[in-house]
């Protein structure tokens, strides 16, 4: 039976030692930000949507978004749908808002994959990948994150975002398209690592 597409961005799930960890990080305004979103750290500390495509020395993941504030301490506006729009009319008085991250370096995650490309099987387990979105960065009306495997980049190397970790064990999950595949952070924004090359970012 073929997969059936259910997109949830990146969604942390329990590590194997443990409970997701989060922290809160202020966000600035004008990009809308979506439950389950690859976010990175800009050079303020503040939250920025992570980059798509494949990787260069400025791409980092991290985390995932597992919460959000439309103000200094208020839960998102029921008028948004549990997202937060790229102008808010409630912000906090630097005018950012506050957003909650998944953010352990340890952290496994789970992401659909793409249609893009040859399916991805048993040999990429292991294999480095990257995100991509399917439309827009997320659904308006469930409020959650459109990010998706970006199948047809998924290679051997060292310089990509994701690392596929296995495919998700569950009786409706198969090899092929919209396939569910736990992942980690490869290249994570609080603990860099070596890429391609043996250079260190």
């Amino acid at each position: 039976m073929p997969n059936t597409s259910h997109i949830t961005g990146l969604r942390p799930i329990e590590q194997p030692y443990g409970t997701v960890k989060n922290h809160w990080y202020e966000a600035a305004t004008g990009v809308a930000f979506f439950i389950h979103q690859p976010v990175d750290i800009d050079a303020n500390g503040r939250i920025t949507v992570a980059l798509t495509g494949t990787a260069s020395n400025s791409a980092f993941i991290a985390g995932s978004i597992v919460n959000l504030a439309d103000d200094a301490s208020g839960p998102p506006s029921d008028s948004f749908s549990g997202y937060i729009p790229a102008n808010p009319a409630s912000v906090n008085s630097a005018g950012l808002v506050r957003i909650c991250v998944a953010d352990d370096p340890s952290q496994l995650f789970v992401i659909e994959e793409d249609t893009g490309g040859s399916a991805l099987d048993a040999q990429s387990v292991g294999a480095g990948a990257v995100i991509t979105y399917t439309a827009t960065t997320g659904n308006t009306t469930s409020g959650v994150s459109n990010a998706v495997i970006d199948r047809s980049t998924v290679a051997t190397t060292t310089d990509l975002t994701l690392r596929l970790i296995k495919k998700w064990d569950k009786p409706d999950n198969a090899y092929g398209n919209y396939c569910k595949w736990i992942v980690a952070i490869n290249r994570h924004r609080l603990s860099p690592q070596a890429i391609a090359g043996g250079n260190l970012i």
